[in-house]
């Protein structure tokens, strides 16, 4: 069969323009935002390999400058992209870096920012343009891949006295290691370039629009280089854990600017090493659903929302690069989890929906923000159940072991 691997990519300004509430903390009090300190955006990549026995082997990756995405719009929007373009929802993966500067997207929150409607029509269009663009750019590629760390990032759960609390934990597990997946033409020239790492985008929490320093390093390594070349960012598994803050900040100086400057530098760093040739391989997509209990719900609940619905999308593109993309905020611990499956998996969280705080058991019993305060934020009726934590490893273990 032949896997030549052809690759499109967009970029589309999706910076709100109207005045609207924000998502990410609820210290803004769903107030609509003031000033505008970078532009959003939704970057698009679009696969396609065209075997000889006439078929077309078709997926999409989409990252975008938001906080997550609703299950609502998620389902909405694969399922219109599938009867467009024939790429199926099981190969649809919508991704979110995970910005707190970006408009609300999901009604199911409470506190987090209220969506406008008109935003997420406009939200929506946005993306199918991308799409659009994506597949008319599309062309042979070759793939490499680089490895590195940044340490950018610190644990957030530390205890203090009898609690945890949310503040740097220097001691706590943390996933430093940088990914970059970069994407040439035959002329040499790179269409498109994937960057993967563990880290909140939560630097500020001034109600004002950014693409926090995730959103900043993507744009600096934009103009460093061909301006057409696309750099997404691909958050992952990063629920328990917070950039690391400056210890000095100028007067004149943006910590968001500063931590994306190193960022921008890390992958840079990588990008001028030797890279790794990957070998494509048959485009696949597989998607499982499996439901996640709560603990117990008190009465007055009733019959409401007794579990949640997990999601789980794998993307095949090459050896060595495979997306395992969840709908939830997961902790550090399922990143790392599966890439001692396999060296070729990217974990991605905050993918095509939003169930809420992922945590292990350990965390529930500990209790803190994620695993318990977190809950109220999400409109869960309780926490989850002790039993989650073996659940999602015995759902993510069967969908890696799933022959493609």
């Amino acid at each position: 069969m032949e896997l030549q691997l052809s690759v499109g990519t967009a970029k589309v300004d999706i910076t709100p323009p109207f005045a609207l509430p924000l998502a990410g903390f609820a210290s803004r009090n769903n107030r609509k935002f003031e000033t505008i300190n970078s532009r959003l955006y939704v970057r698009t990549f679009y696969f396609q390999q065209c075997p000889s026995d006439g078929s077309k082997l078709l997926s999409l990756l989409v990252s975008a400058d938001i906080l997550f995405w609703s299950e609502e719009l998620a389902d909405q929007l694969r399922m219109r992209i599938e009867r467009q373009w024939g790429i199926a929802v099981d190969a649809i993966i919508l991704h979110a870096t995970h910005t707190h500067s970006g408009p609300a997207i999901s009604m199911r929150t409470v506190g987090l920012g209220e969506p406008d409607p008109e935003y997420l029509a406009f939200l929506e269009q946005a993306v199918i343009q991308s799409v659009e663009q994506a597949i008319g750019d599309a062309e042979p590629v070759s793939i490499q891949m680089g490895k590195g760390v940044s340490e950018i990032s610190v644990n957030r759960r530390k205890w203090d006295g009898n609690q945890i609390v949310l503040a740097p934990n220097v001691e706590g597990v943390t996933d430093p290691e940088l990914r970059v997946y970069v994407f040439a033409t035959s002329a040499g020239r790179r269409k498109g370039v994937l960057t993967h790492y563990a880290c909140h985008p939560t630097l500020s929490d001034r109600n004002s629009v950014s693409s926090e320093f995730c959103g900043y390093a993507m744009e600096q390594l934009e103009s460093r280089h061909d301006p057409l070349t696309v750099y997404a960012y691909l958050q992952g598994c990063c629920g328990d854990i917070n950039p690391v803050r400056p210890e000095f900040v100028g007067a004149n100086q943006d910590v968001i600017s500063i931590v994306g400057q190193r960022f921008a530098d890390d992958v840079e760093a990588i990008l001028s090493g030797e890279l790794e040739w990957l070998e494509p391989n048959v485009l696949t997509g597989r998607r499982s659903i499996a439901v996640l209990p709560f603990a117990e719900i008190p009465e007055q609940q009733g019959e409401l929302r007794k579990q949640a619905r997990f999601e789980i999308t794998k993307l095949t593109i090459a050896d060595g690069l495979t997306f395992i993309a969840m709908n939830g905020e997961m902790v550090v611990e399922y990143g790392l989890f599966l890439k001692s499956c396999s060296p070729g998996l990217v974990p991605l969280a905050y993918s095509n929906g939003m169930i809420g705080y992922i945590t292990t058991a350990k965390q529930l019993q500990e209790g803190g923000y994620e695993p318990i305060e977190s809950v109220t934020y999400f409109g869960l009726p309780c926490p989850f159940d002790q039993a989650v934590e073996a659940e999602v490893k015995r759902q993510l273990m069967a969908i890696i072991d799933e022959q493609t």
